[in-house]
């Protein structure tokens, strides 16, 4: 491809764009203008989804102010051309260069291609039709963004992306308890906030050690490819010039980059985000005197994103001022003053309080419904009889007090008490000798502690552990009593992990993975869905302490950690990598240990002290803080140590922290989290979606007329290559081929596997690629339905209704491209007819056809458009009625509850009461245009 500023080209993958123009070209980048819609992208050069648009002598374009022409010359100059003709309405002698080309343009028209003998098969018709059909109903469905993510259908999840993702431009805190899926919940709002257009550049910083862990979960669970931004990266791009970060629409890098390099950070500065992502947020330190780098790199960026989203797991009653700063990130304006906000928690907590007999089902005493009165003045009819009110009263209730919660439009937080549908973990330890090579290892020194707890680790046995460690020979028994079950396994070291795996293959030939630091992306991908086969896959994966971070391997239950790790949440992290919801069995944990060690005495003092095994531990950190000294003495086996005590004291501590936790749980918050009695019908509307078998049948049908080869696997999976006479390129599909799936079942069991529905790019891109071709705009087929009359003709058109709009207005919600069908008969009466199967013709028979037809066939395209332009009235109207009703109860709402709730931004209301105004204009402005043409004769 070759660029040139000015040149008009148009989007392969997004058609809607209009006509685009070059205004920048590098060296690697090239970026176009969308007049039509006011975007702009920017793609790299050698995989730009582009097509130059040109036209030829005797073909008819559109100036930008609306007149036409006939091209009789094309003339080129600096790469540039300029079209000679004479206007269409005054036939004056005009030049128009293409950069003041229409930029609403669409290509071959499809009169232009039948009258002048341009024709396809019948099926192509058909295929165009039930492409718009597809594309029409993906995205006016109010599951847009919710049905293609490759996760389980999980209430709580699905309850807050869909709450947050149909904000504009939200700023929330999820805060949900360990397990319980943030990161889905971020991708799932990610992806819906895409799809909708109400984001389109995003940065995502997250600890470098979940870099990579992001950048794998982004591309498996929503098809996000997000590019990775470090050091090596900005060096590159800083050789061309401009801001780096506006090189890419999707963005990941490390919080540390950031905070270390002052010039990455203003570059980040200065670009435009829609959306910002940031992970682990509560090691964001925060005082009023002294906020910490990282909080005030953050801080920087919020204040010049329209949507933030903050993670964190850690609750916020073990740092309730650090609590208040995250909100201050959110929302400046409102949470500015500290003491002001204890201050209204503690009438948030009294309502919270007040509401909790109504949420269990239990009758409220007179001061319970004294303090709820408090929140709710205008439900007093209803207060004076709420013990003997309806259900139906009560949730209406329940949902108003919900809206006014303090934080709860803000704060998104799930307790695992709250949630159903966690497995129970159990510990299964296994006593053994020390080894004599352990027993005289160094007790004192810097790395003591390391060697006592990881003694292979050692210089003086590193070499050759594996031949003396029981803990091999143990390892290799448990993984023959459970043969054909999977055992995930975690060491401290990348050493100990590749060590373990040959010897495991030297002594018994079991098959392993080994998962490690030092791979690529691309080798742990490999090893994970290594792991992940059912028959020909590894019985074990042996990671490093890399494997507790970020990925789930849920099909497997049972966890063998080969050592321990000191740090209470590092432990919960191994052990999270199975015991989450969704996981379907107990999760068995084993672990061996040295009698008399160190490392039975962390085993016990997890065990005993915070039954941190069995129970999660949100406790563990702080209670370690409290004690590291004198269990740092016990692992060491010093004179002062005494661990009876330490036990007593770190069960003391844990009890009170639990206890705390227990009474600070908001449950008005966690129910408005949880979704409970609202999220029930979401969930049933994307499993009947996954069981329909509608779009598998389609695209069977558009791969197969695309010359893309799809076989069968098995019962629920297809594998997709190009065949020899394909239309055209499908991006993501290339000479290897892939292993797709309709199943969200198989999808979650296998990572091989792409999870194809109506969110999944290549499925749009597969639309894509026949309505950006000018297959099936004219065609010509032959019928013999022996109802019809034997040489009777129909004229079918295909007309839609469009209009052009910023994505983030969401026009599509109500009005997107909408197919038209009128069928006329050869007296210009509309039918409502089913030809059956139709057959081609031939070059010859069609050109006698038209020659004969021709002028029919004129008068039939306008009697057609009258009558499309009646159906497009009345789908304009409903589209209003639609709009109207939807959009204006969102802004009463909004407007209702900024009198009751101030986290509602003046932002918002001013977005929804914008939207309103333009999506009416834009739907009055929508027009009718003829996007297919088939002759059909009826020959029998």
């Amino acid at each position: 491809m070759s660029f040139a500023l000015g040149q008009r080209w148009i989007s392969n993958t997004e058609s809607e764009l209009g006509l685009g123009t070059v205004v920048d070209c590098q060296s690697r980048t090239v970026t176009l203008l969308f007049p039509a819609t006011g975007e702009s992208r920017t793609y790299t050069l050698a995989t730009a989804p582009l097509t130059r648009v040109t036209f030829e002598v005797d073909d008819k374009v559109r100036s930008h102010e609306g007149w036409q022409m006939l091209v009789e010359r094309v003339e080129e100059l600096d790469e540039l051309l300029t079209y000679h003709g004479k206007r269409l309405d005054n036939h004056k002698e005009v030049a128009l260069r293409e950069t003041m080309l229409d930029h609403h343009f669409q290509l071959d028209q499809p009169e232009q291609r039948l009258f002048s003998g341009q024709f396809d098969d019948p099926k192509w018709f058909d295929l165009r039709l039930g492409c718009l059909e597809h594309q029409h109903q993906h995205q006016s469905s109010p599951l847009l963004g919710m049905t293609g993510a490759r996760v389980d259908l999980i209430p709580h999840q699905l309850h807050i992306a869909n709450e947050v993702a149909s904000r504009f431009a939200p700023r929330v805190l999820l805060a949900d308890e360990v397990g319980l899926g943030k990161t889905i919940e971020a991708a799932l709002i990610l992806h819906r906030q895409i799809l909708t257009g109400r984001a389109s550049r995003v940065l995502i910083l997250v600890p470098s050690s979940l870099v990579h862990q992001w950048l794998v979960e982004m591309r498996r669970r929503v098809n996000l490819a997000f590019a990775i931004f470090d050091e090596e990266r900005l060096e590159s791009l800083l050789e061309e010039g401009g801001n780096p970060f506006d090189t890419e629409q999707l963005v990941l890098c490390s919080l540390d980059f950031l905070t270390n390099n002052d010039k990455a950070y203003q570059q980040a500065l200065a670009a435009d985000w829609d959306l910002l992502i940031v992970d682990e947020a509560h090691h964001l330190k925060w005082s009023s005197e002294a906020p910490s780098r990282e909080y005030q790199v953050v801080e920087g960026l919020s204040a010049i994103t329209k949507g933030v989203l903050l993670l964190t797991a850690t609750p916020d009653q073990l740092g309730h001022e650090s609590h208040f700063a995250r909100l201050r990130l959110l929302d400046p304006a409102r949470f500015h003053d500290y003491q002001a906000f204890l201050a209204e928690e503690q009438q948030y907590a009294s309502l919270a309080n007040a509401i909790g007999p109504l949420l269990e089902g239990q009758a409220l005493d007179n001061g319970q419904i004294a303090a709820i009165s408090v929140f709710a003045p205008e439900e007093q009819a209803l207060l004076k009889r709420i013990n003997q009110a309806s259900e139906e009263d009560k949730q209406r209730l329940i949902g108003h007090l919900i809206d006014r919660h303090g934080t709860g439009r803000i704060l998104f937080r799930n307790s695992r008490a709250g949630i159903k549908g966690f497995p129970k973990r159990k510990l299964q330890s296994h006593e053994l000798p020390l080894p004599a090579l352990y027993a005289a290892l160094p007790k004192e020194g810097d790395k003591a502690l390391i060697y006592q707890l990881t003694p292979e680790r050692h210089p003086s046995v590193q070499e050759n552990w594996t031949n003396d460690d029981p803990r091999v020979d143990w390892f290799i028994q448990l993984l023959q009593r459970l043969k054909g079950e999977k055992v995930l396994t975690i060491c401290a070291s990348a050493a100990t992990a590749l060590q373990l795996a040959e010897a495991l293959r030297v002594k018994s030939g079991i098959r392993a993975g080994v998962f490690h630091e030092g791979q690529s992306i691309v080798e742990r991908d490999r090893v994970a869905n290594f792991f992940a086969q059912n028959e020909e896959g590894a019985q074990v994966l042996i990671c490093s302490e890399i494997g507790s971070e970020g990925r789930n391997f849920q099909f497997a239950h049972h966890l063998a950690l080969f050592d321990l790790p000191l740090v209470p949440d590092l432990l919960e992290q191994r052990i999270g990598r199975l015991d989450r919801i969704g996981q379907k069995q107990d999760v068995l944990i084993h672990v061996p240990y040295f009698q008399d060690s160190a490392q039975e005495s962390l085993l016990n003092w997890y065990h005993q002290g915070l039954n941190a095994f069995e129970q999660t531990c949100p406790t563990g950190t702080v209670v370690f803080d409290e004690v590291k000294d004198a269990l740092l003495a016990c692992l060491l086996q010093s004179p002062e140590a005494d661990f009876p005590a330490l036990l007593a004291q770190t069960q003391s501590l844990h009890q009170a922290l639990k206890s705390k936790l227990e009474a600070g749980r908001d449950k008005l918050l966690e129910l408005n989290s949880s979704g409970r009695n609202k999220v029930g019908p979401l969930v049933e509307a994307i499993a009947d979606m996954d069981q329909s078998p509608r779009l598998e049948r389609f695209m069977t049908q558009l791969f197969d007329g695309l010359g893309i080869l799809q076989e069968e696997n098995d019962e629920s999976s297809y594998f997709l290559r190009p065949g020899e006479s394909m239309v055209n390129q499908l991006p993501g599909l290339d000479e290897e081929g892939l292993t797709i799936t309709y199943e969200r079942a198989t999808a979650l069991a296998r990572e091989d596997v792409h999870f194809f529905s109506a969110d999944h790019p290549m499925i749009q891109h597969a639309l894509d690629m026949l309505l950006t071709d000018v297959l099936g705009k004219s065609s010509i087929a032959l019928s013999q339905n022996k109802a019809l009359a034997n040489g009777s003709y129909f004229i079918e058109c295909l007309f839609v209704l469009s209009a052009r709009a910023e994505k983030s207005l969401q026009l599509q919600r109500f009005l997107p491209p909408t197919p038209i069908r009128i069928c006329l008969d050869a007296q210009g009466k509309v039918q409502d007819i089913a030809f059956g199967a139709l057959q081609s013709v031939n070059a010859k028979m069609g050109q006698q056809l038209i020659q004969a037809l021709g002028k029919p066939i004129e008068a039939a395209l306008g009697k057609a458009t009258g009558a499309a332009n009646k159906q497009a009235a009345v789908l304009r109207h409903e589209a209003m009625t639609k709009m109207q009703q939807q959009c204006g109860e969102e802004l009463d709402r909004l407007l209702t509850l900024k009198k009751l709730n101030p986290s509602i931004r003046d932002e918002e209301i001013q977005h929804q009461a914008r939207q309103l105004e333009t999506l009416g204009q834009l739907i009055n402005q929508s027009a009718v245009t003829l996007e297919a043409l088939r002759l059909v004769v009826n020959s029998h």
